[in-house]
């Protein structure tokens, strides 16, 4: 028992330490304040802990028909959560507390409550593990603890905690990684570097991409500097790490192969801005969100005798590396996968800051006074320097004014510290860093978050409130929930831009936002049909842009909107409503399972309005590949003819200039249609460089991004519905836009209510999760039959018991081949490769027990006496 006693204690000193470094957080928490931002935090984070919670201890772990419009959640979520090892280790404790009736039905207001507490454990690990990785490369403990703290307790642990919450976990798997390395320097074991790698890929694949490219310079630098006299040598050092990375990683395979078969089934526009080598950014001495380096580190870069020490060396040149590469965008980009350049890799700076100031203090005792002055001489200039070239700094909060003080303190305790008795130096240090370190991560959390990042806005009010979860919208799900009785059926309706609101509200909704998503349903709404989602950005998707015919066939059977919006699809009727809040019902529902009797091809309708796509999606089926086609669809109502009057703007060559503060142009038809819709559709484009701007069409307002933002989609060719109308109004503020391709069609729906109209022969419908099942009765010898399910690699399906294929149809939907007569449904989801991966993951964990076992044989043999050798 003695023998575990001190890990006892370390154990509750770092969770101590974790708790005090959460001290802002706490606080707000007693004030019902949560950890959590107010945009990806509450929009994605939150929502997906509670997604994946309701699926998972339900039994369904592939698939949810309340994540958009369907989607595999093994691997479209693997960015975030569904295979996290601390989000299920919390899920599994959650799941016990509920099941002993200690804590209610979690919902999204409890893993707020819970985030702090979540954040607490995780750091503390983090702490752990850091400190583990210190001792082993014979770091003392005063010195480990303190490098672990400096590590643990950047502001960017809270950053990301609190605004990406799966973020901060890559905390945990770096030092692990470069842990499992220094095994293999140090001992010749390839078994932790096996093990780090595995657990890294399977945790999450973004962060292993990153911490493998982390870790493969940490591994360079470490071949030219060797910190033992008796390591491995390069060669087989190399060797060791190509083939315990290579079984890790075959052991992930089942976790990794569909969480990168989902990022490359995504579709993201490509960044087209510009990226530098180098570019100025924020003070990392003073101001930086990401990145405050402490002072003492900045000191002991300017001892040269420190550079004596391979350690030291090792983690100060890779620091200085990272101080480089945090000024480059080119490598913000190359570590986001070659895409926008993001901040998302410096805690390997505050990793190897860390380091090199626990081999300081180990050496510090050594080092001569006039050292310590001449050093602290020159960080004082460094500071002098980085303040005088920094405009933009104010020493009016209390962020770089704490910078200053840690300055002050940490040079001053250095210049003492030799003039007291030399066993105390150290502890004097190690005390003035960790004092400074909890002080430096609660300002962070005070300014830099709570003020600055309005993470004081997130609180009970709010997120129960009717900015997130309106309980007037609730009153009207409810209703629409107990009249419904179809097993499937969607609402059309999200608060203000949170596409992930039919998850906060426990319906299933049109929309959603995931930086993974289904590319076949992203190339539906940007190209294919060109669905204005109200707002232009990448990673989401959002309504059917009041498009009735695509409401009807994507079961969008429902609408809740305010009682001031006119923008309500053609065929709904009011039902309900509440004070502000009115619910509609669509009256020209359409089957989940539809048969086709008429066959079209994609690049038959590659010309052709997006109005012309719908009509041939509602009257048969458009395949992407087929060698029977039929003419397009007769009843195509065509173009209208218009007039263009130019208001406060001058329209030439297909160039708008407006010069007033709003202008554009009317459109104004010949001829009227009684009833129904009008979509227009055009290119527009903004000549300005940086400046986004709201499109006004009559009733319907969508906003467009700068040219500048890194959430440009680039795509200009819309189609916007609106209200039949004899005049067109296009709205837009000063400026001068490209505008082209003018085409107004008229939709009176005729098609629509036709198949209405037509009977329902589905029956037997049964949807949960991954499974599905239905039975339609083929009378009329219908070749296909159409499903309201997101086409993705991993659906099987059989038809009486016998394979068939499952086809691509309308564009980004599932459809079936029929026979003649009753055919017996039978849908099946699982994540793609699900079971190959699975196999060579077994394989892979086999093969490394295997390997590692019969290394410990050996060794054993090696060094086992010769008189106990068998003859």
């Amino acid at each position: 028992m003695r023998s575990f006693r001190p890990y006892l204690l370390l154990t509750v000193a770092f969770l101590a330490m974790a708790i005090i470094g959460h001290g802002v957080f706490l606080f707000q928490w007693t004030q019902n304040q949560y950890m959590a931002g107010p945009n990806d935090g509450l929009a994605q984070m939150m929502p997906f802990k509670h997604l994946l919670y309701d699926h998972y201890t339900q039994g369904e772990f592939f698939y949810s028909f309340d994540f958009g419009l369907g989607a595999g959640i093994f691997s479209e979520l693997s960015y975030y959560f569904s295979t996290s090892f601390v989000y299920l280790s919390t899920l599994i404790i959650v799941y016990l507390l509920e099941s002993l009736k200690l804590i209610g039905v979690p919902d999204v207001l409890f893993w707020a409550n819970a985030s702090v507490f979540i954040s607490i454990a995780r750091l503390a690990i983090v702490l752990i593990v850091t400190y583990t990785l210190f001792r082993y490369m014979r770091i003392s403990r005063i010195s480990a603890v303190v490098g672990a703290s400096i590590y643990g307790l950047s502001g960017m642990y809270f950053r990301h905690a609190a605004f990406w919450e799966f973020f901060a976990d890559a905390f945990i798997w770096l030092p692990l990684l470069i842990f499992g390395a220094e095994k293999i320097f140090r001992e010749q074991k390839p078994g932790w570097f096996m093990f780090a790698v595995a657990i890294a890929m399977i945790d999450n694949f973004y962060f292993a991409y990153i911490n493998f490219l982390l870790t493969g310079i940490y591994i360079v630098f470490r071949l030219f500097i060797p910190l033992e006299k008796t390591e491995t040598k390069w060669k087989q050092a190399i060797l060791w790490f190509l083939m315990a990375g290579s079984i890790g990683a075959g052991m992930s395979m089942v976790s990794f192969i569909p969480s990168v078969y989902a990022f490359l089934n995504n579709h993201r526009p490509a960044f087209q801005q510009d990226i530098l080598w180098f570019e100025e950014t924020e003070n990392i001495l003073f101001m930086s969100r990401y990145i405050l380096l402490p002072a003492m580190f900045m000191l002991f870069l300017f001892v040269p005798s420190l550079y004596k020490l391979h350690r030291f060396r090792l983690f100060a040149l890779l620091g200085l590396l990272a101080m480089v590469l945090y000024h480059s965008p080119m490598a913000g980009s190359i570590f986001n996968g070659f895409s926008a350049p993001q901040h998302r890799w410096e805690y390997f700076l505050s990793l190897m800051a860390a380091g090199a100031i626990a081999s300081g203090l180990d050496h510090f005792h050594k080092l001569k006074l006039k050292e310590i002055v001449a050093a602290s001489i020159m960080t004082a200039l460094f500071y002098w320097w980085f303040a005088w070239r920094d405009e933009a700094l104010e020493f009016t909060t209390l962020y770089p004014r704490l910078a200053l003080v840690g300055l002050v303190l940490s040079l001053s305790a250095a210049l003492a510290a030799p003039a007291i008795r030399q066993q105390w130096q150290k502890p004097l240090l190690a005390f003035v860093l960790i004092i400074l370190v909890m002080a430096t991560s609660n300002v962070y959390q005070s300014e830099k978050l709570l003020e600055n990042a309005d993470v004081e806005d997130v609180d009970e009010e709010l997120i129960t409130g009717e900015d997130y979860d309106d309980a007037e919208v609730r009153a009207l799900v409810d209703e629409i929930q107990e009249r419904e009785t179809s097993e499937m059926y969607r609402i059309d309706w999200m608060e203000g831009v949170r596409n992930n609101t039919p998850i906060v509200q426990d319906f299933q909704g049109l929309s959603a936002y995931s930086s993974i998503l289904n590319k076949n349903l992203l190339y539906f709404y940007l190209y294919d049909l060109e669905i204005d989602m109200q707002r232009e950005s990448v990673s989401r998707y959002a309504t059917l842009g009041n498009r009735s015919n695509l409401h009807s066939l994507l079961q969008g059977n429902y609408a809740i909107r305010e009682k001031d919006d006119p923008n309500v699809p053609f065929g709904f009727r009011k039902f309900a409503a509440t004070e502000n809040f009115i619910a509609y019902q669509n009256r020209y529902p359409l089957p989940f399972a539809r048969p086709a009797f008429q066959v079209y091809q994609e690049s038959q309708l590659a010309d052709e309005p997006p109005l012309l796509r719908e009509h041939s999606m509602l009257s048969g089926i458009v395949l992407d590949e087929t060698t029977e086609t039929e003419p397009l669809p007769d009843r195509f109502p065509g173009k209208a003819d218009y007039d263009i009057e130019e208001i406060d703007a001058s329209y030439r060559d297909g160039v708008l200039d407006i010069s007033e503060e709003t202008g554009g142009m009317d459109l104004v038809l010949d001829e009227v249609p009684e009833e129904g819709d009008l979509y227009i559709s055009f290119h527009l484009a903004n000549t300005a460089a940086d400046q986004g701007f709201p499109l006004e069409i009559n009733e319907y307002r969508t906003t467009r991004k700068s040219n500048q933002s890194i959430y440009k989609t680039f795509v200009d060719d819309l189609t916007i519905r609106i209200e039949a109308a004899q005049k067109i109004e296009i709205r837009l503020p000063e400026g001068t836009y490209e505008l082209t391709d003018i085409e107004i069609v008229k939709e009176p729906y005729t098609l629509l209510r036709e198949q209405n109209a037509l009977a329902d022969r589905t029956s037997n419908l049964s949807i949960d999760g991954s499974k599905v099942d239905v039975t339609y009765d083929n009378q009329d010898g219908a070749p296909y039959l159409n499903l309201s399910i997101p086409y993705e690699r991993g659906w099987q399906a059989t038809i009486n018991g016998e394979p068939v294929d499952v086809l691509k149809a309308n564009y980004a939907f599932l459809a079936v081949p029929l026979g003649d007569g009753m055919n017996d449904i039978e849908l099946r989801y699982r994540p793609p490769f699900f079971l190959p991966s699975l196999f060579i993951s077994l394989l892979s964990l086999a093969a490394g027990l295997f390997w590692l076992r019969r290394r410990k044989r050996n060794e054993l043999h090696k060094y086992a006496p010769k008189d106990s050798m068998p003859n």
